[in-house]
């Protein structure tokens, strides 16, 4: 009898934690990240369907989300919001069990038509929709980074990538009327420093052109660097990086 009862008890304790592990868990996950480069920060708003069915979000416009940067002294430096319009329509997107949705942004570091000082930042994202069957709550989600120091002799660098063959293009404004360069992809050297000419010296700034007809042996992203050396040392000065997919 005591054994009976003893097996009794157990079910219904294990069946009460079970009910309150469920009760308890969160149906929705939203977060944010910030990945800060040398002239913008990529933003990535992730929402995962953590629960145990298939849900469908209503959104009252087509904003489905919205985020401020704010600087270490807590001033907005940018509202992803302001300047833009949107459709004044309700839409709802589909999130299967277990299922995620990746919104992708971009800032560029400006604010009243400036480059903000390096320094931290913080990202703080809300859901601008909610849960047709019941889910209400508003998501919100915070990340915390870094804007480094302009370069100063490197800007506007883009790069271009058609038929295997990469053009890398931008501004240079260096002592010597040339700068460096090289690729790897985080294993290996793909192109050795290779010394790269331009027409004007600093301070004036100088458009360029790289092209990388073939780059053999990749191995996952392409990392592009551009830097000067040092008239003295000949230690790596200004560094620029540039990660190509």
């Amino acid at each position: 009898m005591k054994t009976i009862l003893y097996i009794l008890f157990s079910s219904i304790l294990f069946m009460s934690s079970s009910l309150t592990a469920y009760a308890g868990r969160v149906p929705l996950i939203y977060s944010v990240d910030a990945l800060p480069g040398e002239e913008g920060v990529e933003i990535q708003l992730l929402l995962y369907n953590n629960s145990e069915r298939d849900m469908s979000i209503t959104f009252p416009t087509s904003q489905m989300f919205d985020f401020t940067i704010k600087n270490e002294k807590g001033k907005v430096v940018y509202r992803y919001s302001v300047g833009k319009s949107f459709l004044q329509a309700f839409q709802t997107i589909e999130l299967k069990r277990g299922g995620t949705k990746i919104w992708k942004e971009r800032w560029d570091y400006v604010h009243g038509g400036k480059r903000v000082p390096k320094g931290d930042y913080t990202i703080e994202a809300v859901l601008m929709g909610e849960d047709m069957s019941g889910f209400s709550h508003p998501l919100r989600a915070t990340a915390a980074f870094q804007i480094p120091e302009e370069n100063p002799s490197f800007r506007n660098v883009k790069f271009r990538e058609i038929k295997g063959v990469y053009t890398i293009s931008g501004q240079a404004r260096v002592s010597n009327g040339s700068f460096y360069y090289s690729v790897e992809d985080g294993h290996r050297v793909l192109i050795s420093e290779t010394l790269h000419k331009l027409n004007k010296e600093a301070p004036n700034w100088s458009e360029f052109a790289i092209v990388l007809k073939e780059v053999k042996g990749k191995s996952g992203q392409l990392i592009l660097s551009l830097y000067e050396r040092d008239d003295g040392d000949g230690k790596i000065i200004h560094p620029y990086v540039i990660t190509m997919p």
